[in-house]
């Protein structure tokens, strides 16, 4: 069996996403992740400031360890978590993924925060393209989706009435919409489950807050009525930006890590880990690993933007205190 210092270099991690709420019926091992203090990079432009995050990685075939390399391969659980996204992401994350597809009513979307509010322009193709701007209000709907609540509409700079009207859907727009994208319109409320605006893995949670505060829309998952997750030993308890995968068996590529213990650890704590997972291979090369006696795996990584700064030639300084 090969050390899980070898499994990682040979194998791929793959980090999530965010939420709706879903049953789970899994009799695969659960792969426990916890982060704290992560930029998580889920697409060019798209970052994700995870405050914290306690989760559960499930596999979807029954009797398989979950595949990091296929992001299809499982679903993640959120048992709890706080995350903000900066309205630059929410306005990439509108315009490359929600809005995204062909006949979309939507285009070109500008979203600002206005108080306590989000302020969002564009275009509104209603046969000829429409100037449009609204305001909404956020919150969370009782089934743990975002809601925004429109409260002002401008059409051409004109007062308007009604999202339905305004945007000019029909009945089968919506339907395509809310299977195919995850939204919903009902009277003057856009209902979003992230879960499917967002691209794999399918992220299984329940909203129970969402606020607007200073450039970032800030939302809160929890379990209601439910005991919170168990403690996690990490292999280094005093880490204050990491990510951490623990227990269940987990396939790195060709390789099968069994009763994970495998934390990835920001080499310099004074801000967020900035972590892409997708381009994670040149923050492993530019870190460091030690192995501890619990046979625990400790990986010091640079930060992702830190390496795109760096001189070329040139990596990150190896070294912590951890």
């Amino acid at each position: 069996m090969a050390s899980r210092a070898s499994l990682i270099c040979c194998g791929s991690l793959i980090v999530f996403l965010l939420l709706p709420q879903q049953g789970l019926n899994s009799k695969t091992p659960d792969v426990q992740i916890e982060m704290k203090n992560v930029r998580l990079h889920v697409d060019d432009g798209i970052v994700l400031n995870v405050a914290r995050l306690r989760g559960v990685m499930i596999s979807r075939k029954p009797g398989a360890s979950p595949v990091f390399d296929d992001q299809r391969s499982y679903t993640l659980h959120v048992q709890s978590a706080e995350i903000g996204m900066s309205m630059v992401s929410l306005q990439a994350l509108m315009n490359r993924h929600i809005f995204a597809y062909k006949g979309a009513p939507l285009e070109g979307l500008t979203v600002r925060a206005e108080g306590q509010r989000i302020k969002m322009k564009g275009t509104l193709h209603k046969g000829i393209g429409v100037p449009f701007s609204t305001t909404a209000s956020v919150s969370a709907t009782a089934d743990g989706r975002l809601r925004l609540h429109t409260e002002s509409m401008k059409a051409l700079g004109i007062p308007a009435k009604g999202l339905l009207g305004l945007f000019g859907l029909e009945l089968d727009d919506l339907i395509s919409l809310k299977e195919r994208r995850g939204i919903d319109v009902e009277d003057d409320d856009i209902l979003i489950s992230a879960g499917q605006v967002l691209p794999p893995p399918e992220i299984v949670g329940r909203l129970t807050r969402a606020v607007v505060r200073g450039n970032m829309l800030v939302q809160t998952f929890d379990q209601p009525g439910k005991p919170p997750p168990r403690p996690l030993t990490r292999p280094s308890p005093s880490a204050r930006n990491y990510i951490y995968f623990g227990g269940g068996d987990v396939t790195f590529g060709k390789l099968t890590m069994h009763d994970a213990d495998l934390q990835l650890i920001d080499l310099d704590p004074r801000d967020p880990f900035d972590f892409f997972p997708t381009r994670y291979h040149a923050q492993l090369v530019a870190g460091y690993s030690k192995n501890t006696p619990a046979k625990g795996l400790k990986t010091y990584m640079p930060d992702f933007e830190d390496l795109r700064r760096a001189p070329k030639g040139r990596g990150t300084p190896a070294s912590s205190s951890q």
